[in-house]
């Protein structure tokens, strides 16, 4: 049984760590130079490998196997005040290097986009290569250029699958105000997003300011939520500078804001107690940590294989699966690869 994975990110390479230690014949297909490259990236180099705040839905995940690896590995781990689960190294080139070094490297095979599969009688010819199974984990297109596109979902269309429209998540937002002023500035807030003038979520965070629109974790997790909207109707934040102050004992507060706060709120003739800011847009899909949408879980069966073909496994940031910040959608990338792998090899 030979194996065609396509894709070296969490889920790929946790899905060949298994077939690997199984002595199942497998290749990894690499469309850059280097694997794991949002891996690198997570929690600003730190890699935020997963939460202990389990975040439920219509799919079961076995989110004890990337902690197992972890431990059999000796990769210690530790976890912050909010739950997230660092490496005890503050690296993430120790994790990708772990999964590195548990796979065959002669079996990664870089710079090899798949651009389509043909399906034979009893296998699928990948770049001429032969496999009686493929597990599909490209990733999407988060945090790369729209003409990059192709490369990760094209190859889909001879699947014929349902494909839930795609949204930039995890990223920030384009408003409609003018705070130029503004660019720049770092402060913590609580910030409200309402939609139809109902509270959507609220949630307490930094927020980092752009010539056009509002960035920060806190903004970065309301994306998700905006995301899960059926209509948008007048979309806005409302924003509290340093909730935990009672600015209305100060019969000034300049000295209590920073400058260029306090300038746009004179220009404007604002209240610093009702700071909104309208939403004209997210991001694209370049400044987006993962993606909304993608394949529907109506093609996937509980193992994550395909309804319509139970040879081919489906993971990763491919499916219509994502989350809100803090290493839950990493987390489950990394799982479902497990989970993946152990059904190849028929591990219960």
């Amino acid at each position: 049984m030979r194996i065609g994975i396509i894709g070296s990110g969490a889920c790929g390479l946790a899905c060949g760590t298994v077939l690997e230690k199984n002595n199942i014949d497998y290749l990894i297909f690499e469309q850059n130079k280097k694997p794991g490259s949002k891996i690198l990236a997570s929690g600003n180099g730190r890699c935020n490998i997963t939460n202990k705040n389990i975040i439920k839905k219509d799919i079961f995940i076995d989110y004890n196997l990337l902690l197992d690896f972890l431990n059999k590995h000796d990769c210690p781990i530790y976890q912050d005040e909010e739950g997230r689960f660092y490496p005890l190294s503050n690296s993430s080139q120790t994790i990708l290097d772990l999964f590195l070094d548990n796979i065959n490297k002669n079996n990664l095979l870089l710079n090899s986009p798949v651009l389509n599969i043909v399906k034979k009688d009893d296998y699928y010819l990948v770049n001429n290569y032969k496999f009686n199974k493929l597990v599909l984990a490209s990733g999407s297109i988060a945090n790369i250029n729209m003409d990059k596109a192709n490369l990760v979902y094209d190859y889909l269309k001879s699947f014929n699958l349902k494909i839930n429209k795609l949204k930039p998540s995890l990223v920030g937002f384009k408003v409609k105000e003018d705070i130029k002023i503004l660019s720049g500035l770092r402060i913590k807030a609580l910030v409200s997003l309402y939609n139809d003038n109902k509270l959507i979520k609220e949630e307490i965070g930094e927020i980092q300011f752009k010539d056009d629109g509002l960035s920060g974790i806190v903004i970065m997790n309301m994306s998700y939520y905006y995301n899960q909207l059926d209509n948008i109707d007048n979309p806005y934040f409302l924003v509290r500078i340093n909730p935990f102050f009672d600015y209305k004992k100060l019969n000034n507060y300049k000295y209590a804001i920073p400058n260029k706060l306090f300038e746009y709120l004179k220009q404007n003739n604002l209240d610093l107690s009702c700071l909104v800011f309208h939403i004209k847009d997210l991001y694209d899909f370049k400044f987006a940590q993962v993606v909304s949408g993608g394949v529907s879980l109506e093609e996937i069966n509980p193992n994550f294989s395909l309804k319509k073909d139970q040879n081919i496994y489906v993971g990763g940031e491919l499916l219509d699966l994502d989350y809100p910040c803090g290493g839950y959608n990493l987390g489950t990338a990394f799982n479902i690869g497990f989970m993946i792998g152990n059904n190849i090899c028929n591990i219960k």
